[in-house]
């Protein structure tokens, strides 16, 4: 939990921007910001994804590029042993790496805006991730000006498709309070590793060093949705994922995201995916969109 703001490792004088493959049991590192853009692939790996105050579920094929400052980390699920190496491939560079007016020439127009975008984080459409990660791959061993030239023709892929989602909301403001972060970062790790059984509101806010009224006011402020919704978003997309993944009964996965009350889970489930869980798991089965 003490790694808040990442130092991105370089060697003067050898590269302008870092390329780095990761290949670990799981993801780990805690919330953090760098002055870096970012750029991540996952190769192989689920778990929860944090971007700014979006929690969202990731699996391979996740490609996401976050602008500088923004609060971003990857938890991996713990799955039973033998589990699979997470793997993932990042991209990191500064915004002026190839000059500070660089992304204003004329010709470098939608990368430019792209970046800008990049301040909410996105979350890349699947039409590009097939050509980005085997542009990405190549980086890893490329060398002189191919590098840079394999890089900026990624961002022109991405920047050409222009079907992106954002991730963080729209009056999310990136903190660079190191405190903060590192308070938010316990609570949320907190709300990952107990959602299964009582998630105490008491307990988060003692965490965070606040009484409960404070608590909920920073809370709310912080990820634009009150506490009980954030547990909510995690247990309803652990849900999801069960109804993809298992053969559980609706009322099994009820109880194993959380949820005390099958009504209340149902309610919250359709409120969320404006479907039933069982017509959620429908939809997964005859390949339908959900």
């Amino acid at each position: 939990m003490r790694i808040l703001v990442e130092k991105i490792p370089t060697v003067p004088g050898s590269h302008s921007f870092t390329v780095r493959e990761f290949k670990l049991p799981i993801f780990d590192a805690p919330l953090h910001v760098h002055p870096e853009c970012e750029l991540t692939y996952i190769v192989q790996g689920q778990g929860r994804r944090v971007v700014g105050d979006s929690v969202e579920l990731y699996s391979a094929g996740d490609l996401v590029l976050i602008g500088p400052n923004v609060p971003h980390c990857w938890y991996s699920d713990q799955l039973p042993e033998p589990a699979p190496l997470s793997h993932s491939i990042v991209v990191q560079f500064v915004p002026s790496f190839l000059g500070a007016s660089f992304f204003n020439l004329p010709e470098m127009g939608a990368l430019n805006q792209l970046l800008e975008s990049a301040s909410r984080g996105l979350c890349l459409a699947p039409p590009v991730q097939a050509t980005v990660a085997e542009r990405m791959t190549q980086l890893l061993t490329a060398g002189g000006a191919a590098r840079i030239v394999l890089l900026l023709d990624i961002l022109d892929q991405i920047a050409g498709l222009r079907s992106h989602r954002y991730l963080a909301s729209a009056g999310f403001t990136a903190t660079r309070h190191p405190t903060d972060s590192a308070r938010i970062n316990r609570v949320f790790q907190y709300v990952f590793d107990h959602f299964q059984q009582n998630v105490s509101l008491s307990e988060a806010a003692a965490i965070a060093n606040m009484n409960p009224p404070a608590f909920c006011y920073y809370f709310k402020k912080r990820t634009r949705r009150s506490f009980s919704e954030f547990v909510n978003e995690i247990r309803i997309g652990h849900a999801c994922k069960l109804l993809m993944n298992s053969d559980k009964t609706v009322a099994e996965i009820c109880y194993e995201s959380g949820f005390n009350n099958i009504a209340y889970f149902n309610r919250r489930f359709q409120q969320s995916q404006q479907v039933s869980p069982t017509a959620y798991r429908k939809r997964l089965t005859n390949r339908e969109p959900v």
